[in-house]
């Protein structure tokens, strides 16, 4: 499928589910190629067969919505959202449960792919802030709505590409190499619970102190989306809790009980 067919295909297709176009501009490639193979499994023509095939087929949305499912990730990334997390925001959650007596710290990582970000949380905590924070339980969750990306957080085996941003020293501790795959150590494995979930359908009756949505929900949901899940993240994340976007990802406008942790980092507390 050409990129300019692709284009005008999503800006027709995207909103009937609920999704932003703009989301979609930069890692549109992905989404083309999905829809190009799915259009020649079917054995249709071109994009406007496609398009009829869809308004006559109502549960080839589902499939289609599963298409534009983008897993784009890799280990630290935003650096400078690790280093906020690092220097200032667990160490404040970490001195919070020590007030209230409390020892076990949730953290939940929402559309996690393979895994990399959850991971990059336990090397942080293992690494820097364990030693620092003793008598503290760290617990992660992390969830997506694809069973492939789960089963592949599960092996935790990743190219270079994924690793390069880890600190060096961190990558030989922490990772065993394989051929050209870097595969992480199972005594960093077990600080993880991974499972299949859809993040508005499925937020579970834990309530966590740190939430990770980056470059899902405020990406690519509509503005309506977004604030269903928020709503019913404040129900889940603990008052003074910590939720962070992704780096070019901000809160809708006139949102009430979040406060920006600092102007130009998506990073919000939850008030």
């Amino acid at each position: 499928m050409k990129d300019e067919t692709c284009i005008h295909f999503l800006q027709w297709a995207l909103p009937q589910m609920q999704l932003r176009w703009p989301g979609f501009r930069r890692v549109r490639k992905q989404v083309c190629k999905r829809i190009g193979q799915r259009i020649n499994q079917l054995g249709l023509v071109d994009e406007l067969a496609y398009r009829d095939y869809l308004l006559n087929h109502v549960s080839e949305w589902q499939i289609l919505t599963s298409l534009c499912h983008v897993t784009i990730s890799r280990f630290y990334r935003d650096k400078v959202v690790f280093n906020r997390l690092e220097s200032e925001l667990i160490p404040r959650l970490c001195a919070q449960l020590q007030l209230r007596g409390e020892k076990y710290f949730y953290c939940w990582c929402a559309g996690c792919a393979r895994g990399e970000e959850a991971y990059s949380l336990v090397l942080l905590w293992t690494f820097v802030l364990q030693d620092r924070y003793p008598e503290v339980v760290i617990s992660i969750t992390a969830t997506d709505i694809e069973p492939l990306m789960i089963q592949q957080a599960c092996k935790a085996c990743y190219p270079f590409s994924s690793v390069k941003s880890l600190a060096p020293e961190w990558r030989q501790k922490a990772f065993r190499q394989i051929n050209d795959r870097y595969c992480l150590s199972p005594i960093y494995q077990h600080l993880v619970t991974f499972s299949v979930s859809d993040v508005e359908q499925d937020i579970d009756m834990q309530s966590y102190h740190l939430v990770l949505c980056r470059n899902l929900v405020f990406t690519y949901f509509s503005l309506e989306r977004q604030m269903q899940f928020l709503h019913k993240l404040q129900t889940r994340l603990l008052e003074g809790g910590v939720l962070v976007l992704g780096a070019h990802e901000r809160l809708p406008e006139g949102v009430s009980g979040w406060r920006q942790w600092q102007p130009r980092l998506p990073i919000y507390v939850r008030q």
